[in-house]
């Protein structure tokens, strides 16, 4: 069976349950769409470790979550740029010739503009769940757990994405993480950082805290502006 054939047999297998519960379709589409279940979860996840000197491992803890940060940037920007590039890939939902039931009305603009192949909630959340890993084995798991049947579950039976984007997107964020904690120099730069973290905390956390909800939010708001100044007043 053709790669295609069988994300087309994936999404409409799990696509038969639509409908059948519409309060769990709209219980789908909520945790599927809100931030605050998806991203504040697993960055309230994330602080605790940073906090966490339970086994006087904070400061070892702090060093990987900052080569998390790093790495979650940099993946989710090489999945942006790989939707770009790459031919694009119209979303299950939009597609007439798979007989999909859309549980219910999805209405976000860049859903039907932005290629569906590769997922970057797949890319960004496969590196936070493995960063808290590296950190915590009992939360890492946990985390993995909960990125695995509330965030990417959601987008698959919701029709957002096919099995194959959610892959590609996990593909390139272990691809990021591999590097990301074997390179020399990034451990050299987390160092730097952590070290700078430590003697101006007042410069520090403003501007982690907005790299971490710029992140977890997966640049939505920074794509909105970007739209706003290609195309103003929807022009």
């Amino acid at each position: 069976m053709p790669p295609f054939e069988i994300d087309k047999f994936l999404s409409g297998l799990i696509n038969k349950l639509a409908y059948l519960y519409p309060k769990f379709d709209h219980f789908v589409y909520l945790i599927a769409e809100n931030n605050l279940l998806k991203g504040g979860i697993i960055l309230t996840l994330f602080y605790f470790i940073w906090f966490d000197n339970t086994n006087n491992k904070m400061i070892l803890n702090r060093g990987k979550l900052i080569i998390t940060m790093m790495a979650a940037f940099v993946s989710e920007v090489t999945t942006i740029l790989l939707s770009l590039a790459l031919p694009y890939r119209a979303r299950p939902y939009t597609q007439q010739d798979i007989n999909f039931n859309i549980p219910v009305e999805i209405d976000h603009w860049w859903n039907k503009d932005i290629s569906s192949f590769p997922s970057d909630h797949a890319t960004l959340f496969i590196v936070f769940g493995y960063g808290i890993l590296k950190c915590n084995q009992k939360l890492g798991w946990l985390s993995l757990s909960y990125i695995i049947l509330f965030i990417l579950l959601p987008r698959i039976y919701l029709g957002l994405h096919y099995t194959s984007d959610i892959m590609g997107g996990l593909f390139v964020g272990v691809i990021v993480l591999f590097f990301a904690f074997k390179l020399e120099f990034i451990q050299k730069i987390s160092n730097m950082v952590l070290a700078f973290s430590e003697k101006r905390p007042y410069l520090f956390y403003p501007i982690m805290f907005l790299i971490a909800y710029q992140l977890v939010d997966l640049f939505t708001e920074s794509r909105e502006i970007i739209g706003y100044i290609r195309h103003p007043l929807g022009k």
